[in-house]
């Protein structure tokens, strides 16, 4: 191997593994909000959230003495209290999932730059590679014809 290419390749970017890099770089409140981001961003929870709403609101209706009855301010109530709180999770992990994004976007860029490079070396190799087998055609060429 040459030396120019052994300098190359030491000097081109080398890709990283963004998912470890973000793992490391997190901690663990972060990880709790990833985890409920994750976990409240599925349709799960919100089939969960209309199951506990509706059955409420069925017991309460049905109820002889329903202690929240119509319009549910208690259930209002506790789901006011739920959401405030959530919710300032859920953007928290939700920025946290972008910052992850950004930082695999910019590894892919930095990879693709790269690639690219590579790839314009490999075209100017081959162009030259060409040149020189032209000539000893063209030598070839006079060889033969004496």
């Amino acid at each position: 191997m040459s030396d120019k290419l052994v300098d190359y390749l030491n000097l081109r970017h080398k890709p990283e593994n963004i998912n470890i890099k973000h793992r490391q770089s997190i901690g663990f409140q972060e990880r709790v909000a990833l985890w409920t981001t994750r976990l409240i961003g599925t349709m799960w929870a919100v089939y969960f959230a209309i199951f506990i709403m509706a059955l409420w609101m069925l017991w309460q209706s049905s109820s002889d003495l329903p202690f929240d009855p119509y319009p549910f301010a208690f259930l209002l109530f506790i789901a006011s209290a739920l959401q405030l709180p959530l919710m300032s999770l859920i953007m928290v992990g939700q920025n946290l999932l972008g910052r992850h994004t950004e930082m695999r976007a910019e590894e892919e860029f930095k990879t693709t730059e790269s690639i690219y490079k590579d790839i314009e070396k490999i075209f100017i190799h081959l162009d030259e590679q060409d040149k020189k087998l032209e000539q000893v055609i063209t030598l070839l060429g006079r060889v033969q014809k004496k």
